[in-house]
């Protein structure tokens, strides 16, 4: 009889154990739960100071930095920020310092000795027109959404979200999830790159601490928070920037990429420009541009897509990453990368003191032939 009841009693704590995990596991909110929730959290956000850790490894960049940030929201416009980078791997990014007051922009160079400013849409324009060269993705167009769980169930139309663990990130338990493309429903440049994004946030506080993207052919990008403060406060002196003596000051108005006719490009450059004698069938050159001393030759395609030459003398030549393959140009070692499924090529290498790089929608062939071909 006592084994009888040892054993119903055995049998009740497994049933009264499995009830209390399911019941536990039914509390626990779903992927979607916790990014409409991180959401509406961000529209509470008034004011942060964080300091990330970033890390980038993909074909065309190889750098890591330590940043610290901080900001303040607007209402009817750009908010006010401050960006000074703690530790980079980059050497001409030492000791940056970016500010902006929500009107004017100042961005400091120690390494340059410059200081670039100007209006916020100045630095925004000059920010999409610093590769001229790099190919434009245009989504559709869809109805903004109203509330956060519309902007969640967009988001869903695009991508499938599942919560696949925790992680302690800034001294925080953090919920990771994962963001997995759906093909069919991605524009064919996005299917081409691949790849998915993993996000962590913040269990008590509802906010993002961490982003990595992996495993496509854009290599890997990590942003992670080592500390992060929100509605603590700002000290509003930060936002306001003072230029240091004997350095040059350039307006961002002055940067945009400058159109040239051929005769102007032979005489602005500081070197033999030189231009391909064969491209692809069909290929219009559409302009030629001076982007801080690089020539760049942009050409479009008869059925779509475009590609580009540049050339140039660069201060400082990049490392190629695990995804490029070394290559003969011309009689020189370069690097070529080629997009998985082979519609996206990126071709480089030096001749002395000038640096090429031919990229676009074209084949590793036809990157090599239009090299060769330079006259």
């Amino acid at each position: 009889m006592n084994t009888k009841r040892n054993t119903w009693l055995v049998v009740g704590l497994v049933i009264l154990f499995a009830a209390l995990v399911s019941a536990f596991a039914a509390m626990q909110p779903s992927a979607k739960d916790i990014l409409v929730k991180t959401i509406e959290t961000s529209k509470t956000i008034e004011n942060g100071h964080t300091v990330i850790s970033i890390s980038v490894d993909s074909p065309e960049e190889k750098a890591s930095a330590v940043v610290e940030v901080w900001g303040v929201h607007a209402e009817d416009g750009p908010g006010a920020f401050r960006l000074e980078v703690l530790e980079t791997d980059k050497e001409e990014a030492v000791g940056m310092v970016i500010v902006s007051d929500g009107e004017t922009v100042w961005a400091y160079s120690p390494a340059k000795s410059k200081v670039f400013t100007g209006t916020v849409e100045e630095a925004k324009a000059t920010m999409e027109e610093k590769q001229p060269m790099g190919d434009k993705v245009e989504m559709e167009e869809f109805d903004h959404p109203e509330n956060a769980e519309e902007a969640v169930e967009k988001l869903l139309e695009y991508f499938e979200i599942a919560r696949t663990g925790t992680e302690t990130i800034a001294n925080e338990n953090a919920y990771q999830l994962e963001l997995k493309p759906i093909p069919e429903q991605m524009p064919a440049e996005y299917t081409a790159v691949g790849g998915l994004v993993n996000l962590w946030v913040d269990q008590s506080r509802s906010v993002p601490v961490a982003v990595a993207y992996t495993g496509g052919s854009m290599g890997e990008i990590n942003i992670t928070a080592l500390e992060l403060e929100i509605n603590q406060g700002v000290d509003e002196t930060l936002f306001s920037f003072e230029i240091p003596a004997d350095v040059e000051v350039v307006g961002f108005a002055d940067m945009k990429p400058e159109s040239l006719t051929l005769d102007e490009a032979v005489a602005s450059a500081d070197f033999a420009l030189l231009s391909p004698d064969t491209i692809p069938d069909g290929a219009t050159l559409i302009d030629l541009l001076n982007v801080k001393g690089l020539i760049v030759q942009q050409y479009t395609l008869p059925e779509g897509g475009s590609f580009s030459v540049t050339q140039g003398q660069v201060e400082e030549k990049k490392k190629p990453s695990s995804e490029e393959q070394a290559v003969d140009v011309r009689g020189v070692a370069g690097s070529l990368f080629v997009s998985e499924d082979g519609s996206k090529v990126a071709l480089s290498w030096t001749e002395g003191e000038v640096t090429f790089y031919i990229a676009g929608n074209i084949t590793a062939e036809q990157a090599l032939e239009i090299a060769e071909s330079l006259k």
